[in-house]
């Protein structure tokens, strides 16, 4: 069995066999994390939040944070990002989604959180590691 890659914050794996301890010391693990905020979420009002702590978002800002939070650490498309939040002109928004990127990029690091680029495929929302400094992500074996 090989090592799984691309695991989020809330999946976890073993390989058999497991003591009933042990699965139960992860699933509690698992269940904290998700009650400690490990998923960011955004609400109606354009506050972002994500490790006890929030940002307020610009109403464009949010549109497309939605996005990438409904695919918390998953490639979002390009295509389905203009699609989303700039519905019918999608050819002329590709700098414009670029640009609010790079924005986002900026704010968001409060929250320990960054906006990778799929190369070739789109971005992907995911937590801040200090020791990558490019915020690209080629999606090989990981991040």
């Amino acid at each position: 069995m090989s090592v799984p890659t691309g695991l989020n914050v809330l999946e976890d794996w073993v390989r058999p066999p497991i003591s009933r301890e042990d699965f139960g010391a992860r699933r509690a693990a698992l269940a904290a994390r998700a009650q400690a905020g490990a998923l960011p979420s955004i609400d109606r009002e354009g506050v972002l939040r994500f490790g006890g702590r929030r940002l307020s978002l610009s109403p464009a800002e949010a549109d497309l944070m939605r996005v990438l939070v409904e695919s918390f650490q998953e490639v979002v498309p390009r295509d389905s990002l203009v699609r989303r939040v700039w519905p019918g002109d999608c050819a002329q928004r590709r700098n414009a989604l670029d640009l609010r990127i790079l924005r986002l990029r900026r704010r968001i690091g409060c929250l320990q959180l960054s906006i990778r680029t799929a190369w070739g495929r789109g971005y992907l929302l995911d937590i801040h590691d200090p020791r990558e400094g490019d915020l690209a992500w080629s999606g090989a074996g990981g991040h």
